[in-house]
């Protein structure tokens, strides 16, 4: 119960962090580089439907802590069998794509990042991300599927912000920085 309480307040810290960070420069130390992925997977397609049910628990928790009043501020996407750089095993790939002001939100603090002209606020908001992605990826079903934050750039083309499979975290998580 604790660790629920605990885990929501730091999404709820992290969504109003991105949601109200401004425009101060603050010099960042790590050579983070933005991780653009896309899909240029290959997918073998069978004439049987997939039953992605098994993620159903799952993705109902994500949408739970990081939507929680249901806004519409997040999509999932699942791709099934995809072959990509991270593995060359097929799995799946479990996508939570922020929409409307929350990608705009962050796509601002990504922007910032990149160019490390970003806030404490704006790291640490993407910092909560990432360690809430990792969290979440841990109770993924198999070791392979993988479980992806980020915003849509253009028709298949995504900025990911977090990127964690069940043993790792393919886009490292860092720490929160107290001043």
């Amino acid at each position: 119960m604790k660790k629920l309480l605990s885990t929501s307040a730091i999404l709820l810290s992290a969504t109003v962090l991105v949601a109200c960070s401004n425009n101060q420069s603050a010099t960042q130390n790590s050579s983070e580089q933005p991780k653009t992925e896309q899909k240029n997977t290959t997918s073998t397609n069978t004439k049987t439907k997939v039953d992605n049910s098994k993620y159903d628990n799952l993705i109902s928790e994500i949408k739970s802590k990081l939507d929680p009043e249901s806004t519409g501020a997040i999509s999932v996407k699942i791709q099934n069998n995809v072959i990509d750089s991270d593995s060359s095993e097929p799995h799946d790939t479990i996508m939570i794509l922020l929409t409307g002001t929350a990608k705009d939100s962050a796509k601002e603090t990504m922007d910032a990042i990149n160019s490390n002209s970003a806030t404490t606020n704006q790291q640490n908001a993407i910092t909560v991300f990432r360690m809430s992605i990792s969290e979440f990826a841990k109770k993924l079903p198999d070791d392979n599927t993988t479980l992806s934050l980020g915003y849509e750039k253009s028709a298949d083309q995504y900025d990911l912000i977090a990127k964690s499979s069940k043993q790792k975290d393919i886009i490292p998580v860092g720490e929160i920085i107290v001043q």
